[in-house]
């Protein structure tokens, strides 16, 4: 490990003050209006409107996109993602790989924790039931049935996990891997403002800031090295020790 990959895991109290402020700031300017922006309903009759009788593509591509077979598909991509980085990227070692990969799967399970803790009683419909005109993507699609709507919209977990992942990997991973998950949260975070599901504020808000209030609290403090102690310790004892000496 050399002393750039050290530095990864230092305190770094400035930047750590600074988007913890930017996070607050955000909340505060937006709790009246209830995490949505000026553009919200703009955002979501030009998206939704776009679902229209006769473009049979365009139709079945964000019905599925917005099933629970697309989760599925997006967490393995993300699982195989990790998967590639852990077993074959040899920039680093393997036990400071995996220290990394433990990283973002607290982060991730953190923000799922926040989501159903922090927000089960925060009452925040969805447009699809609120705003009209509303195109059900249902109506145009009959293979598929998705879910259109919810009481609880904010802020989306799928934009947070995406966004999350996006930070970690630029970081971490290496420029290839940030570019690839960049292009995935973008595709990720986007079929529920098309079918009706979230706001924009859920996703830009609730999503990305939610992101960046999570990660900067594992990437500005030393919870890279507790992760690493925790794979050392993993790691002592034999057939481990022999595997992470021989996995380079």
């Amino acid at each position: 490990m050399n002393n750039s990959d050290q530095n990864l895991s230092l305190w770094n109290f400035k930047k750590l003050i600074l988007w913890n402020m930017i996070v607050g700031l955000v909340i505060y300017f937006f709790i009246d209006s209830g995490f949505k922006t000026p553009w919200d309903e703009h955002i979501f009759f030009f998206l939704n409107g776009s679902l229209q009788d006769g473009r049979t593509i365009w139709n079945n591509y964000w019905a599925f996109t917005n099933s629970k077979i697309f989760d599925n598909l997006s967490g393995l991509f993300l699982a195989s993602l990790c998967l590639w980085y852990v077993l074959l990227n040899r920039e680093n070692s393997f036990q400071e790989r995996l220290a990394r990969i433990f990283l973002l799967v607290i982060a991730v399970v953190l923000t799922m924790i926040i989501i159903s803790r922090g927000f089960e009683l925060y009452y925040h419909q969805s447009p699809s039931q609120v705003l009209t005109p509303f195109i059900n993507i249902n109506d145009l699609v009959s293979w598929i049935e998705v879910k259109t709507g919810t009481r609880k919209s904010f802020p989306s977990d799928h934009a947070a996990i995406s966004f999350i992942s996006v930070i970690f990997m630029w970081r971490y991973f290496g420029i290839s891997y940030g570019l690839l998950v960049s292009v995935f949260a973008l595709i990720n975070a986007s079929p529920r403002l098309v079918g009706g599901g979230h706001w924009f504020g859920d996703v830009a808000i609730g999503g990305v800031f939610l992101a960046i209030m999570v990660t900067v609290w594992m990437i500005y403090t030393p919870m890279l090295n507790v992760m690493r102690k925790l794979v050392r310790w993993i790691f002592s004892k034999e057939p481990l020790t022999s595997l992470s000496k021989n996995w380079k």
